[in-house]
């Protein structure tokens, strides 16, 4: 069984994929990580093995990425994937075009990591994969698990609903499409790193008190954190004073699974924008405005307009038959039009990640890490696992200014929050 479509050597992006190649540039490829802290350190030896054993369950994930007349395809590889000792800064440049894999496995001290291209899968598949490979590494050093629930078991054949293209499938256009237009919004502007520098500022919290305040606050824990963050970066634009004020826009992914029937490994995410208006405001005014926000886009309305929005454009008529060149340069342009430049920050939480009890002994966290943006300082991600929640800022700025007002109104609210970063 050699891809996702299981007798041929090469497939199509999915729909979601298509944007990433087509808007990278000498900074950003869209490349994230998800992390198993383990409590011993690695072995690479066996580390190999599991990936050896795992790799050809995800047939989606032996793939490169190649160059066709009218759009960028993944063709299948036969080499299976080495596993690489960190050396460098997190989710640094992937090569995208020519042989090699477009994800990665790392391994640093008692860290396995799985670094992705955006356009392979989402937040959702990268962490099915790394359970399974950190589970199959785990029964290579002697775990015993009696019950695998929600993880995929490494001997098990892919099935075709989970390699599908899940934006066609859900396509209805007679159901509308989302208005794209909207004002710039706040950044907060700082001296840049040079290249490939990403810093990495993380708290770890009990998940207990995070979800206790959010629910003194009236919100789901999603809510809580976003609106944190909408308060300290709106802190800060009143801050620095400038005469023109723009909103605070928090960009937070959907995943459309929850919505639509799906279990695809590949993308099947989309977003909702949170705004708050550049005006003095206190936490609990924000939160109830982020709640309100929150409960009329997440609905199957929104989303499927999401999806119909996204998959017309693909449908075009004069996209379709755009020599890839073309195809580019309009994917650029839009990613610049309505993309980051739309927003404040983004802020993607993966969840609550479980594994069977047997892995307990074994895993000590998740860590969820999203690489350089393209044109946003900043960015937050989040992830929790057995009582304790990780949340991950990537910052391609000097100044830890948006995380140091984060962490601040968290610890305000009585949550304990250890900090820690990748440079001192």
């Amino acid at each position: 069984m050699k891809n996702a479509m299981f007798d041929k050597e090469w497939f199509k992006l999915d729909n979601a994929a298509k944007i990433y190649p087509a808007a990278r540039s000498s900074r950003w490829n869209a490349v994230f990580r998800m992390s198993a802290v383990m409590k011993d350190e690695v072995d690479p030896e066996i580390l190999q093995r599991a990936l050896d054993d795992v790799i050809d369950r995800f047939p989606t994930f032996r793939v490169t990425l190649k160059k066709g007349l009218f759009w960028y395809y993944f063709q299948y590889i036969d080499e299976k994937p080495k596993i690489e000792k960190e050396n460098d800064f997190p989710c640094t440049m992937m090569r995208l075009t020519g042989k090699g894999y477009v994800f990665r496995v790392l391994y640093h001290s008692h860290r396995i990591s799985v670094e992705v291209f955006h356009s392979i899968t989402d937040g959702t598949g990268n962490i099915t994969f790394l359970k399974t490979l950190v589970a199959r590494y785990c029964e290579l050093k002697g775990a015993k698990i009696e019950d695998y629930g929600d993880l995929l078991h490494y001997e098990d054949d892919p099935t075709p609903e989970e390699v599908e293209d899940s934006f066609c499938r859900y396509m209805d256009k007679s159901k509308g499409t989302l208005p794209r237009r909207e004002a710039k919004a706040y950044q907060i502007k700082c001296q840049r790193e040079k290249r490939g520098v990403l810093n990495i500022i993380q708290g770890t919290l009990p998940f207990e008190q995070l979800h206790k305040v959010a629910k003194s606050f009236d919100c789901t824990v999603n809510t809580y954190l976003t609106a944190a963050l909408a308060y300290a970066v709106l802190n800060r634009q009143l801050y620095e004073k400038r005469s023109k004020k723009r909103p605070v826009r928090i960009q937070v992914p959907i995943n459309l699974r929850k919505m639509f029937p799906s279990v695809t490994l590949r993308n099947f995410a989309g977003y909702y924008n949170s705004t708050i208006q550049p005006v003095e405001q206190t936490f609990e005014e924000i939160a109830k405005e982020l709640n309100s926000q929150l409960k009329e886009k997440i609905t199957p309305e929104y989303c499927q307009k999401f999806i119909n929005s996204n998959v017309s454009v693909e449908k075009n008529p004069v996209i379709r038959v755009a020599p890839r060149f073309l195809k580019t340069l309009i994917m650029n342009l839009s990613f610049y039009a309505v993309g980051e430049n739309l927003m404040s920050c983004t802020f993607s939480n993966i969840g609550n990640v479980t594994t069977p009890e047997e892995l307990y002994d074994y895993i000590d966290r998740f860590e969820f890490v999203i690489g350089p943006q393209k044109y946003m300082n900043h960015v937050m991600s989040c992830a929790s696992y057995n009582g304790q929640t990780v949340i991950s800022f990537s910052r391609t700025s000097k100044d830890p200014i948006l995380e140091r007002d984060f962490f601040s109104v968290l610890t305000k609210h009585g949550i304990d929050v250890t900090v820690n970063g990748n440079r001192r």
